[in-house]
């Protein structure tokens, strides 16, 4: 009985150590484990570090460019031209050829007036001139008669003198009587009395051609006048363009004084913007701007200043300036706003960097660039200040690459990693 005992003790004994000893190999092993891992993570950590240990930025190479200050001003779209066509004279509109709106070339006929009372003062007209042309003829072959008549007479007023003088010896010399000579002295008085009177003639027949000829001109002045009225019954476009007021109708009645259509050149237009005095004189004429009129399209139009005015508007006290654009598809019209901008103070070909990127510390101006992966101060002088760009003048060449991101974080020397930009 003692001997059971005792081994039964022995036995729950061996199964104790046993437990514990399995107990102690698993704490055992999760203690090292839990070691383990921790010097893992330790590692990583310090791996992480080493490899974090720098700052993230955004750098943009500086270039050499042009920068401007640049104004905005708002203004009005404008017609190229515009034409208000006046009828030449008066009368009842026949027909009309255009509707409001359409878009006409040069010489396309718009209306028509009655024609009727024009056509019958042509026809009096071309009678008139055919009888002064027959005037002419007329007096003409009077002219023709009375010069064959001075001829004619002049001859026998020659011949009669002639007879004077060879009688005028012949008395001297006795051989004819004073009555003989009395008759041929009477016969010589006659032939140059004729003579004049025919002299006379031709200086009428001469007033006769000149007042045949100044009736043929008025008569063919008359006639060219009657053609014109019977042209300017047709009105025609005076230009190519589009038809923005039609204020006629068939059988009205319109005065040679009344504006019976309007027509604009939508082809190009131009938007007027009005500035101060300070403002004219940094402009001129074909300085780049940029067009935008909302109502037409979104995007920017490059153009140029077309025209300055020279003298600023009483009222206003302001000075015009009109920027040209062209306008094919005729969606820019007149009336709508336009805003142009303006580049005034513009300097060429200098380092320009985003303002951004300039710091200012207790009153000196600096900027980081990116050297060998590190951050590198320097000192910089600045020139015009647009607020998103700025003119460096010293301190920066071109080519370097500024920080734009992240300079805010970053110290003269520190690491950098560049994670945009250029």
């Amino acid at each position: 009985m003692k001997i059971l005992v005792t081994s039964f003790i022995l036995s729950r004994r061996n199964k104790m150590v046993k437990k514990m000893s399995i107990r102690f190999f698993v704490l055992l092993f999760v203690i090292t484990m839990t070691m383990v891992g921790c010097r893992q993570k330790e590692v990583e950590d310090v791996e992480k570090k080493v490899e974090e240990d720098y700052v993230a930025v955004e750098t943009k190479v500086s270039v050499k460019d042009t920068i401007a200050n640049t104004r905005s001003f708002t203004g009005k779209v404008v017609a190229n031209e515009e034409v208000m066509i006046i009828p030449k004279l008066a009368g009842t509109v026949e027909s009309i050829h255009v509707s409001l709106g359409d878009e006409v070339k040069k010489d396309t006929i718009l209306f028509a007036l009655e024609q009727d009372d024009i056509s019958k003062a042509v026809q009096q007209a071309e009678v008139a001139v055919r009888l002064a042309k027959k005037g002419i003829e007329q007096a003409l072959n009077g002219m023709e008669t009375a010069t064959i008549n001075y001829e004619i007479t002049k001859e026998n007023t020659q011949k009669a003198l002639l007879d004077l003088e060879r009688t005028k010896e012949l008395y001297e010399q006795g051989a004819v009587s004073k009555s003989q000579l009395e008759q041929v002295e009477l016969a010589a008085s006659s032939a140059q009395s004729q003579l004049d009177t025919v002299q006379g003639q031709i200086t009428q027949a001469k007033l006769g051609v000149q007042q045949a000829e100044e009736q043929l001109s008025q008569a063919e002045i008359s006639y060219r006048q009657a053609i014109d009225n019977l042209e300017n019954t047709i009105v025609k476009a005076p230009m190519d363009g589009v038809i923005s007021s039609l204020n006629v109708k068939k059988g009205q009645i319109v005065g040679n004084g009344q504006v019976a259509v309007t027509m604009v050149d939508m082809d190009k237009v131009y938007v007027q913007i009005d500035v101060i005095e300070d403002i004219v004189n940094r402009l001129q004429v074909g300085q780049e701007v940029a067009v935008t009129i909302p109502a037409a399209f979104e995007e920017e139009v490059k153009s140029e200043v077309s025209y300055i005015s020279p003298t600023a508007d009483i009222g206003s006290k302001l000075y015009s300036v009109k920027v040209y654009i062209d306008n094919p598809n005729k969606k820019v019209r007149p009336g709508m706003s336009g805003e142009v901008q303006l580049n005034m103070d513009q300097i060429d070909s200098v380092i320009v960097i985003k303002r951004n990127a300039v710091l200012d510390k207790e009153d000196e101006l600096f900027v980081f660039v990116v050297e060998n992966d590190r951050a590198v101060k320097k000192p910089v002088k600045i020139g015009l200040d647009t607020g998103d760009y700025v003119e460096i003048k010293e301190g920066l060449e071109e080519g370097e690459q500024v920080i734009v991101k992240g300079q805010h974080y970053v110290e003269d020397g520190i690491k950098v990693k560049v994670v945009g930009g250029e």
